[in-house]
């Protein structure tokens, strides 16, 4: 695998100028793992910026000719910061000292999948029930008071595949944290009146949730790409009004077990404390909800509808711009054609400038100001890739239109020269950012770990970025991005849409049948 040897100037710049003066971070500890942000040196050459004193340095009348020397980093080990509590408990340590802050996060594979409407109702809204009714020795009142004089936050989120609680403020509050997080596990007192307020908040969510086309697009695209199932719910509000306390205490038990669960703690910390304090949380923990049987399996996978023949979903809404997504389904991330795939979406439309669909559609036809090639990333289901865009009403016929030129040129007639030489530069280039905090590596280590991924999960991909022959790429590409296969959803005006595009573009009834849908078509009404 070659070393990444170039980084945005900007990169470099701030490496140069944080290791200097009194901007100059605390050193971390022997022991931590090597983060992004943490190698804060003066780079071999570079010209030292002090504002106390003229270096005598004088800088270059463009910015294009500043030099910066090369930068070497090899990404992280998931190992490196793992340390096993117990069988299947496992922490992932992220120490820097540079700030006074820390946080903790957890991670359960429990998810709402397996529960039925009302009870995912209820679920969905245990997290903010959770940490808005109060908790322990704390009324809902106090508790707030209490977070915001710390200037700390702790939550829970309950999602389709996995459970998330976490808390974070100043390095010495972390201990009253996660006696706080404790609390509002093991000990929730499920305040009515917090309750009533969430479940008319949930109720609003629900009613506007169709309200513009980007919000309708994510609902549309959903249903087509998974089908009406458990995995594309959506809520009933009138299930939301009915909700009590007892519904919460119902969906609650069986959940935050002691056992299998994936922690990380991030920044400024005492290591030895902070383990016998997770020992304790887990302690505690082993009295709580989980030690009640759960009314479902919180850790299954609805299985995934396929997807409809082709054709074209329009959902009608009043608008002067429209949302539109052309698709096919892809498997799951672990799939073998993901890296080759990344490449080829690159260079079509993920890279943005430069890339074939923003030249064509946005730099030359000045159709649409997003447009932009996709594959899903999903290790928990199969997932989909295609183009998405948006665009005025009656150009709409247009871009399609040019889209799936771009899509066929690139299959027909390979890889310009350079093409795929910038998309592994600049994919590259991208990794090192992932580790920019040690809250963004305790996030990008936790949800690694919790998907199973390898444990040289980075270097293995700077590696494929590397290696995987052009031949291949463009081979992967011709089998998946195959345009007579890609579905068309669009959120916009079903009237407008459905008559003959004024610009002579091909009626949407070109790409299959249309289908219009309104919101009771997607709720099922």
């Amino acid at each position: 695998m070659k070393p990444i040897t170039a980084l945005p100037l900007a990169a470099a710049a701030f490496s140069a100028f944080s290791g200097c003066g009194r901007f100059a971070p605390l050193p971390a500890p022997a022991d931590a793992p090597v983060v992004g942000h943490a190698a804060s040196v003066i780079l071999p050459g570079a010209p030292r910026i002090d504002d106390d004193e003229d270096t005598g340095t004088s800088l270059p009348a463009r910015y294009q000719d500043i030099k910066a020397p090369s930068l070497r980093w090899t990404p992280p080990r998931l190992s490196s910061f793992s340390d096993t509590l117990t069988p299947g408990v496992v922490v992932f340590w992220v120490p820097d000292t540079s700030l006074p802050l820390a946080s903790i996060q957890l991670v359960w594979p429990e998810g709402r999948l397996a529960l039925g409407p009302k009870d995912d109702a209820a679920a969905s809204l245990l997290g903010e029930v959770l940490r808005e009714g109060g908790a322990g020795p704390f009324t809902s009142a106090k508790l707030d008071d209490t977070l915001e004089f710390l200037a700390a936050h702790a939550s829970v989120s309950l999602g389709l595949v996995r459970t998330t609680a976490s808390a974070g403020g100043l390095s010495r509050d972390l201990p009253f944290l996660i006696t706080v997080l404790g609390d509002m596990l093991t000990e929730p007192r499920l305040d009515t009146a917090r309750i009533s307020t969430a479940i008319q908040d949930r109720v609003q969510d629900i009613e506007h949730e169709f309200d513009t086309p980007p919000q309708t697009m994510d609902l549309a695209w959903d249903r087509i790409s998974y089908g009406s199932n458990a995995w594309t719910r959506i809520t009933d509000s009138t299930d939301v009004q009915r909700l009590r306390a007892d519904d919460f205490r119902r969906v609650l038990a069986g959940r935050f077990s002691p056992s299998r669960v994936w922690i990380s703690v991030a920044g400024r910390f005492d290591k030895a404390e902070t383990r016998k304090q997770i020992a304790a949380l887990l302690e505690r923990l082993r009295g709580g909800p989980s030690a009640k049987p759960s009314m479902a399996r919180l850790d299954s996978l609805a299985p995934v509808a396929g997807l409809p023949p082709r054709g074209v979903w329009i959902y009608d809404i009043p608008a002067t711009q429209t949302q539109v997504r052309l698709g096919a389904r892809f498997p799951k991330r672990d799939n073998p054609d993901y890296y080759p795939l990344m490449l080829a979406s690159e260079v079509l439309g993920q890279g943005g400038f430069g890339s074939r669909l923003v030249d064509r559609i946005r730099s030359d036809e000045g159709l649409a100001y997003h447009v932009s090639s996709f594959v899903g990333s999903d290790y928990d289901r199969p997932t989909m890739l295609g183009v998405g865009l948006q665009t005025k009403t009656q150009s709409t016929g247009r871009a399609i239109q040019l889209a799936f030129q771009e899509i066929a040129r690139l299959r027909d007639s390979g890889f310009r020269a350079g093409e795929l030489s910038k998309a592994r530069t600049g994919l590259a280039a991208s990794v090192p950012s992932l580790f920019d905090s040690p809250e963004a590596t305790a996030d990008l280590v936790l949800e690694s770990a919790t998907w199973g991924r390898n444990d040289n999960h980075f270097g293995r991909y700077l590696r494929a970025l590397d290696t995987i022959p052009d031949s291949t790429v463009l081979r992967v590409y011709r089998k998946w991005f195959v345009p007579d296969s890609l579905r068309v959803v669009i959120c916009g005006p079903a009237s407008t849409l459905s008559k003959p595009f004024a610009d002579g573009s091909p009626a949407l009834s070109t790409y299959g049948p249309v289908t219009v849908w309104n919101g009771d078509s997607l709720r099922g009404r």
